[in-house]
């Protein structure tokens, strides 16, 4: 590989390497920035780097563009300065290369860090000026230098090159590593031509399909067009999640997906996460829509406000979505603020008019009921704590919905299309004895509307260790299309074993 390849190669893996780290996921449009003016600088386009470009381009303003009037490319570009900035005083500050952006230029500039001084020096500096470059470096001037002098600078090259290779293969070791170590290998497999009645898929994913401790499997992105992949930094500590690697990477901006799908009804799962709490684009940013054929189905969708806190995963669900006539699903993001960002994507084949019940014990593992029903393993919970229950029910048909417990101040939000449901909550007293008949003591709410008050979950079974069962019906999801239920302490801490939620009509 020429010295050129090799340089322009080590300068992809630095942009990556800061599009991976996850400083953009809040300023997906800064992400796109960078890599549109990187690459074009990287193909040697200097055109692409005009103002009039980036707007239209990359931050998708439309053809009729007036820089005198709108000053877009000029913020963002500000903005992207700080970014890098504060990304190489921290976080990037070890890596062998910067990129800069020049006040009152749009072209990066990749700045290779030496050892000696702390100084980086910009990749092929102008060589400096002399009378006669052709005398200064002729045979015969080179002959006249004492060998001294020839032999140091012979080393001085040599190591130069040395340093400059050991620099490059320490940046992509570094960033392979953390690219394996984020998302795995890239997946090289075939998504089916049709989709199989229950197909799973995580946005921004490229590696091997993803087998979730539920046991389902979710395919690497697919069937998109648009926006562009973004790590989430820390995901394993988001709140209900199915599983700790379900949240690792988000599709961002303005995207759809056509996915093939056999003539059908189906129910379509949307998640999604926000990572950071600060509205860095102002209030609204974070809104857009959700088309499903051609026509808005989810409104003015603002995930971070549906989840009341970064972080945490928030869902909505349709039903009786059906495949156009080309025999596609059509899912088009439209920004109305900041670019839609979307997480994974579940669709279930389901007869019109019905969804799939929601089933859920409150343990690390899902677990098949004696009448065959799958339940999920905990997910959708926000807050309390999840524990393992060894002094369980003696009814063995329900032992299987005891196996675990989450106690603690916390609630489940769990997403539903529009209809009247019946919830079924299912409780038993493991840790307290007989001794201590009042020591439980708490509030069930659903969507703010009392189920159950001052309620002693071993009083009214008759004892610890006891199944028992309360079920409510009509009740509806709320305008972020959930039920969110609640559990809240009164004496000692709330608790809860599995919740079902099967639809009325």
């Amino acid at each position: 590989m020429s010295a050129t390849a090799t340089q322009a190669k080590a300068e992809r893996a630095e942009l990556e390497a800061i599009l991976s780290s996850g400083i953009f996921s809040r300023s997906p449009s800064l992400a796109t920035f960078l890599r549109f003016i990187c690459e074009r600088y990287l193909e040697g386009n200097t055109d692409g780097l005009k103002e009039y470009c980036i707007a239209v381009e990359a931050l998708k303003r439309p053809p009729d563009f007036d820089q005198k009037k709108d000053a877009i490319v000029r913020v963002e570009a500000h903005r992207l300065r700080k970014r890098l900035a504060d990304y190489y005083q921290n976080e990037g500050a070890d890596h062998p290369i910067h990129i800069e952006i020049p006040n009152g230029q749009y072209g990066p500039r990749f700045v290779y860090k030496q050892d000696e001084g702390g100084k980086r020096p910009a990749v092929n500096p102008a060589p400096k000026m002399v009378s006669s470059p052709e005398a200064e470096n002729s045979p015969a001037a080179d002959a006249a230098r004492p060998r001294t002098v020839r032999n140091f600078k012979t080393r001085l090259w040599i190591t130069g090159i040395g340093f400059l290779v050991v620099a490059i293969c320490a940046l992509v070791f570094w960033h392979g590593k953390r690219t394996a170590a984020r998302q795995g290998e890239v997946w090289h497999g075939r998504m089916p031509s049709a989709i199989p009645i229950d197909f799973r898929m995580l946005a921004g994913y490229h590696g091997p399909p993803f087998t979730d401790r539920q046991g389902r499997t979710w395919f690497p992105d697919a069937y998109y067009n648009g926006g562009i992949s973004v790590p989430l930094p820390d995901h394993r500590s988001y709140q209900g999640l199915p599983d700790p690697d379900f949240a690792a990477s988000q599709r961002v901006g303005d995207f759809e997906y056509n996915i093939p799908a056999a003539a059908g009804s189906y129910e379509i799962h949307f998640y999604f996460v926000e990572a950071q709490a600060d509205d860095a684009e102002g209030p609204g940013a974070k809104l857009f829509n959700v088309l499903v054929n051609g026509k808005v189905a989810l409104d003015h969708i603002d995930p971070l406000s549906d989840a009341g806190a970064p972080k945490r995963l928030s869902s909505r669900v349709l039903n009786d979505v059906s495949p156009g006539e080309d025999g596609l699903i059509h899912l088009k993001f439209e920004q109305q603020g900041t670019p839609p960002n979307l997480v994974g994507l579940e669709i279930l084949a389901t007869p019109i008019g019905k969804i799939r019940p929601v089933r859920i014990v409150a343990a690390a593992h899902s677990v098949i009921d004696s009448a065959g029903n799958s339940w999920m393993a905990d997910e959708y919970s926000v807050g309390g704590t999840l524990v393992d229950r060894k002094n369980i029910v003696a009814d063995e048909s329900l032992k299987s919905l005891y196996s675990g417990e989450r106690f603690g101040n916390f609630a489940y939000h769990i997403p539903l299309p529009p209809g009247k449901y019946r919830v079924t909550l299912y409780f038993d007293e493991a840790y307290f004895t007989d001794t201590l008949p009042n020591a439980r003591i708490f509030n069930v709410f659903a969507d703010g509307v009392t189920l159950l008050r001052n309620f002693n979950v071993m009083k009214e079974a008759g004892g610890p260790r006891r199944a028992l069962i309360k079920t409510f019906e009509n009740l509806e999801p709320n305008a972020q299309g959930k039920i969110v239920l609640e559990f809240v302490p009164v004496a000692n801490y709330a608790e809860i074993n599995a919740i079902e939620v099967t639809r009325m009509n």
